[in-house]
């Protein structure tokens, strides 16, 4: 069995040999951090898309037509409401 511990690498072996895993272990982490930068902008449009939700099952329930559809004026009202206008 040969020991490699004596092998000198020239700067082009060197280069060749780590940039991938540097590369890797770079990319990976962007990723990772793009991943947790992005959880408050999902917390609050889930948080916003089930405040309009609710707003509009409230606005149906309490419509005197019959209706079983929103209608345009109560998901409008529903934004004003989650939007807090």
């Amino acid at each position: 069995m040969d020991d490699h511990t004596q092998q000198q690498l020239t700067v082009r072996e060197m280069v060749r040999a780590h940039a991938y895993p540097v590369l890797a272990a770079v990319s990976s982490l962007s990723l990772l951090s793009i991943a947790v930068l992005l959880i408050p902008q999902a917390v609050k449009t889930d948080r916003y898309n089930r405040c309009v939700d609710a707003q509009i099952a409230m606005r149906v329930a309490i419509n005197t037509d019959g209706n079983t559809h929103p209608g345009k004026m109560n998901y409008l009202k529903a934004i004003k409401h989650c939007e807090g206008f």
